[in-house]
């Protein structure tokens, strides 16, 4: 049976919504000072853009590392309306967490029969501690969130799922412009779509549901083709350099189900036990077309896309999924604990009870994640990102002249603010390091200047345990001279081991005279 949203907003759900609002903004409001270096990274795009330089992080060079156009370009119209590109980027994402808190409710309204269980999973979901992590960081995750969520309130509309193929198929290519994975989304959507073409109805809803994708994701990726040299973003083969070892999938995989049951773990025990004690229960309440499978497909395919690409799953690459997650858990409970008009009342009272008991269990482990976790992290992460990468880049934007060039592993705050081009270690914007990172670990690749094959920056800051521990790894450490450090206690959550930033000025003549003597020793060997 699909559920409409034409009956009036009934008071327990207004009271769900105010409390889901209320209770995420508060939330925000502790964690409205974090930011990453990755913020920098889009607004050094966003700048070079609002500027004339294209959409480039180093001026003249066309590296698609940018994973999202979108949120790049509003930064680039805030930048052109003199509004600071920072604060924008935080009040844009605290804004499209709001929204993905009513765009939750709205989603449950079409789907979730009782307004109890509607208005307890939008408070569980305002609380959820990865989308608040993320909320105010500057990054394009919340609208990404937002998007997706969007596209599925559309997806769900009218007498089946996909009855709105015009609307669904724009948010969610505009959700594609904001995170390259949403493509993925794209392509189950247009599946379906095609599956479902068994009428010149549903042929109709076929080509309405691909003019969207086609004219506007599909327009960026031929500029893509043209401007950058391909249809990718570089940070997908940057991400995934090195990192093919089947131990190291299965690790991956691990460590993407601990992620996600930190703050969605009863979510996936239900969905486990649902499927196996009442699967037909559940699925008699979708509408009778291949779409039906659509949300579980995305939930299931974009992990597994990361862990067979090889990339290290952060929260912020699962947020897109977690509210579709959770909705299926909650339609779940829906169907198999409180039932339709049809069931009793003292089960649908049993069963509001229930859900309530879930929804607050669900509300408790996310606010200890965001205590024991989030916080701790936001407050001891951006105050050090402050006093290392942004106050080094300053310090080259201030003391070096315009045509400096630094070699880098994390180049955001670095480039913005130092205004000067900068050498992608990691080869999220250099593409030319990618061969030595799959070779080697990128410390190694650091310490033998495999990026003395394309290019001789002038300063190198290089990321260790300890302070100047490259002049212990490097065979050419005689050609550093160290100029500072800069501790940070963590790199985030997934990586809270503490490291040092350590600043050199490279003598090339010194280089290039112990390579000489290194490669005549091993002529002679």
């Amino acid at each position: 049976m699909i559920q409409s949203t034409s009956q009036p907003i009934q008071p327990v759900e207004r009271a769900g919504l105010v409390l889901g609002l209320v209770l995420a903004g508060v939330l925000m409001w502790f964690v409205r000072g974090y930011i990453t270096d990755d913020t920098f990274i889009h607004l050094q795009y966003a700048r070079n853009l609002a500027t004339g330089h294209g959409l480039v992080f180093n001026v003249g060079e066309r590296v698609y590392g940018c994973t999202s156009p979108l949120w790049v370009t509003l930064l680039a119209d805030a930048m052109l309306l003199r509004i600071d590109g920072l604060w924008f980027s935080k009040m844009a994402g605290y804004a499209a967490t709001l929204a993905s808190v009513g765009l939750f409710l709205q989603l449950m309204r079409r789907t979730v029969t009782n307004p109890v269980v509607r208005a307890a999973a939008t408070v569980a979901w305002a609380s959820h501690a990865w989308m608040i992590r993320w909320a105010m960081s500057g990054m394009e995750t919340p609208l990404a969130v937002a998007l997706t969520l969007a596209g599925f309130v559309a997806f769900t509309e009218g007498r089946q799922w996909g009855s709105r193929p015009v609307r669904t198929g724009t948010l969610w290519s505009l959700a594609a412009l904001t995170r390259p994975e949403a493509g993925l989304l794209l392509l189950f959507w247009g599946s379906f779509l095609l599956i479902d073409t068994d009428t010149r109805e549903s042929l109709r809803r076929f080509v309405a549901g691909v003019l969207p994708p086609t004219l506007i994701y599909g327009a960026w990726l031929v500029f893509a083709r043209f401007y950058f040299g391909t249809f990718w973003p570089q940070t997908l083969a940057a991400k995934a350099a090195g990192s093919g070892d089947p131990q190291f999938v299965l690790d991956n995989l691990g460590r993407t189900l601990k992620l996600i049951a930190a703050t969605d773990g009863a979510y996936l025990v239900i969905l486990a036990l649902g499927l196996v004690f009442a699967f037909k229960l559940v699925f008699a309440a979708r509408p009778a077309n291949a779409q039906r499978f659509l949300p579980w497909c995305w939930v299931i395919g974009l992990p597994m896309l990361y862990n067979l690409r090889g990339v290290p799953v952060l929260s912020r690459y699962a947020l897109p999924i977690l509210p579709v997650l959770a909705w299926l858990a909650w339609r779940v409970v829906d169907r198999w604990w409180v039932g339709d008009a049809e069931a009793s009342s003292a089960r649908r009272r049993t069963g509001q009870v229930l859900a309530c008991a879930l929804a607050l269990g669900v509300t408790v482990q996310n606010l200890v994640v965001y205590r024991e976790k989030v916080v701790p992290q936001v407050q001891s992460f951006s105050p050090a990102l402050r006093t290392s990468l942004i106050r080094w880049g300053r310090w080259f934007g201030a003391y070096t002249p315009p045509g400096t060039v630094i070699a880098a592993p994390d180049i955001g705050a670095l480039g913005y603010y130092s205004q000067r081009r900068v050498i992608d270690l990691a080869g999220l914007v250099t593409p030319e390091m990618i061969p030595a990172l799959v070779r080697a670990p990128m410390e190694d690749a650091v310490a033998s200047f495999a990026f003395a094959a394309f290019s001789r920056p002038d300063y190198l800051m290089d990321r260790d345990p300890e302070a100047y521990g490259l002049l212990r790894r490097s065979p050419y450490a005689r050609a550093l001279t160290p100029l500072g450090v800069a501790a940070i206690p963590n790199l985030g959550i997934a990586r809270p081991t503490p490291a040092v930033y350590s600043v050199y000025r490279i003598d090339w003549a010194v280089f290039d005279s112990l390579r000489a003597a290194r490669v005549a020793r091993e002529e002679v060997q």
